[in-house]
């Protein structure tokens, strides 16, 4: 055992721990992922709607979704705040979801996201706003981006809190695939910052 001056030891072991830190910060740094999240209309035309934060977790990733609150305007329909956009008398509102999510995805597996991206479509000339018309997007990874595909849902579904052991009340059998090209705002996208 090399034996050395206590002051050159305590020096070393500082550089030592400072450098540990160092790459424990980098390398988390670096294992976090930022893409924007757009949805797109039939004109080629997207609108950036928020930011989503992939963090590493071995198989699965944990995720952080932020709405970008500059892209909606605010209404207060049927006796709730909602977030929507807007565009020739087509209203898209965001729906939060209400209950827990994990927040956790994989390559196989996007549901957790999926549930953070719910949306009520209306028109402006509707009062309040209607679950039935509820908007779902089912996401599939292709390459290093996200897509999804616009299906419609009841989202009356969402009234009271899922079943203990249910994490997921909507089912595909939920779900109505849109026409691709359909409606307004008929796709979705979360692409790495890069793009």
């Amino acid at each position: 055992m090399i034996m050395m001056p206590p002051a050159i030891a305590a020096a070393l072991k500082y550089v030592v721990s400072t450098l540990m830190v160092l790459l424990m910060t980098t390398t988390a740094v670096n294992a976090d992922m930022r893409y924007k999240v757009y949805l797109h209309s039939n004109t080629e035309h997207r609108t950036v709607i928020g930011e989503l934060v992939l963090s590493a977790l071995g198989k699965n990733q944990s995720y952080q979704f932020t709405l970008e609150d500059t892209a909606f305007t605010d209404h207060f329909l049927s006796m709730r705040p909602f977030k929507c956009l807007s565009e020739q008398g087509n209203m898209l509102c965001y729906l939060p979801y209400p209950y827990n999510n994990r927040r956790s995805i994989s390559r196989d597996d996007l549901t957790d996201l999926e549930y953070d991206l719910l949306f009520i479509a209306r028109t402006k000339k509707e009062y309040g706003i209607d679950p039935w018309n509820g908007r779902y997007f089912q996401l599939r990874w292709q390459g290093e981006v996200i897509i999804g595909e616009l299906a419609e849902v009841d989202l009356n579904i969402l009234a009271s809190p899922p079943e203990e052991g249910d994490i997921y009340p909507i089912v595909d059998a939920d779900l109505t695939l849109v026409e691709p090209g359909v409606g307004w705002l008929p796709y979705l996208s979360i692409e790495p910052f890069s793009h």
